[in-house]
C-alpha cells in the first residue's frame, strides 16, 4: 500500500512505484474532498493499482491542516458517491467499530482494514485485537477483513487471523528492513514473518490459513 500526505511526493512516488510494478500495489488517500479524493483514485486507476482505498480515520490530521490541504469526516452519501465513480475495488482503513463496519458493507467497500491507525490520532483508542472479534463476527464473508497494528512477529500474524482477519497487513517492521537493508532487508523480514507463521500453524494444529480460527487463542 501506499499513502497520501501534505507533501505531494508521497503519493506520486508511491503511484511510481505501483506503475513500475505492473499495477502491484494499493493506493490509500486521505479524507479530502470528493473531488480530490476521485482525482488521486482516477490517477490509481491509470498507474494500474490493483484497489484504492481512503484511511477514513485521518478525518482530524492537523498536518494535514497545516500544510493547506484540510481533511474531514465522510457520510454515507459522500462514500458511496466515491465508490461508484471508481473502476477499482474500494478500501475503507480506519475501522474500529461493528457499526462502521456494517457501514462499509452498506456502501460497497470491498474491503476494511481493521485499524486505529497505531494510536495517533485519538488516544484512549482500544487495540485493534479487542475490536476485531465483534467486527468480524458481523461482517466477515460479506466483505474482506485486514487488520493491522502492532505486528511483529508472524506469530502476531497468526493471532490477527484468529481473531478474524482475512489478511493482516504488516507496516513498520518492512519500513525498518527497507530503511536497513533496501530490497534485500524488505525480502528477510518477509521470509522471517513467512517462516515464524507457518512454525506457529504447526504449533497450533492449523494445517492451512482456512483452519486458523479462535480456538487456537489461550484466553484467561
Amino acid at each position: 500500500m501506499c499513502g497520501d500526505g501534505g507533501n505531494p511526493v508521497f503519493y506520486e512516488s508511491g503511484l511510481k512505484a505501483i506503475k513500475e510494478e505492473n499495477g502491484d500495489g494499493i493506493a490509500i488517500i486521505k479524507p479530502r474532498e470528493n473531488t480530490e479524493i476521485l482525482e488521486r483514485a482516477k490517477r490509481a486507476e491509470e498507474a494500474g493499482a490493483l484497489a484504492v482505498g481512503i484511511d477514513i480515520d485521518g478525518a482530524g490530521l492537523i498536518t494535514m491542516a497545516l500544510m493547506g490541504q484540510p481533511v474531514g469526516p465522510k457520510t454515507k452519501e459522500e462514500l458511496k458517491q466515491i465508490i461508484t465513480k471508481t473502476k477499482l475495488p474500494f478500501i475503507l482503513k480506519g475501522i474500529m467499530t461493528v457499526d462502521e463496519a456494517e457501514m462499509a458493507v452498506e456502501v460497497g467497500a470491498k474491503a476494511i482494514v481493521v485499524s486505529n491507525h497505531g494510536g495517533r490520532i485519538l488516544d484512549h483508542t482500544p487495540g485493534v485485537a479487542e475490536v476485531l472479534p465483534a467486527i468480524a463476527q458481523k461482517v466477515k464473508g460479506k466483505i474482506t477483513i485486514f487488520a493491522d497494528g502492532g505486528v511483529r512477529s508472524g506469530v502476531d500474524v497468526l493471532k490477527y487471523l484468529a481473531l478474524g482477519a482475512d489478511a493482516v497487513l504488516i507496516g513498520r517492521p518492512v519500513i525498518i528492513g527497507a530503511f536497513g537493508g533496501g530490497k534485500e532487508g524488505v525480502k528477510f523480514i518477509l521470509e522471517k514473518f513467512a517462516k515464524e507463521l507457518k512454525q506457529a500453524m504447526i504449533l497450533t494444529g492449523c494445517k492451512d490459513i482456512k483452519s486458523v480460527d479462535e480456538k487456537i487463542l489461550y484466553k484467561k
